[in-house]
């Protein structure tokens, strides 16, 4: 019996044999290794939020009962802005009750 000397391979060419091998074990695709789902830019411009139009949020988040009690669809009708999407409100929410959690955590 003869042993021939290889250079040790690296790590991320074993890897690569290991998913090679496992796809070939595996039938079922939700098995394998998951692709990267790619990048889509939204047609929507990014919404800068100004001091003002947060003011106004922070208002009508107050006038709700607060951060934990506002609902962004009554959020979005209290404030009554034109081209504001409830997509955008829910995300300026979510990061307000973030940063108020987060400040509550600190003191």
């Amino acid at each position: 019996m003869t042993f021939s000397k290889k250079a040790p391979s690296s790590s991320i060419d074993n890897g690569d044999v290991f998913r090679r091998r496992l796809n070939e074990v595996l039938p079922d695709t939700s098995l394998r290794t998951p692709a990267v789902r790619p990048y889509v830019r939204s047609k929507i411009p990014r919404l800068r939020w100004t001091p003002d139009l947060h003011q106004w949020f922070v208002h009508a988040v107050e006038r709700l009962g607060g951060e934990d009690r506002a609902t962004p669809k009554m959020i979005i009708q209290i404030m009554n802005v034109k081209g504001l999407t409830i997509s955008q409100l829910k995300s300026h929410l979510q990061m307000y009750r973030s940063m108020k959690h987060e400040r509550v955590t600190q003191d």
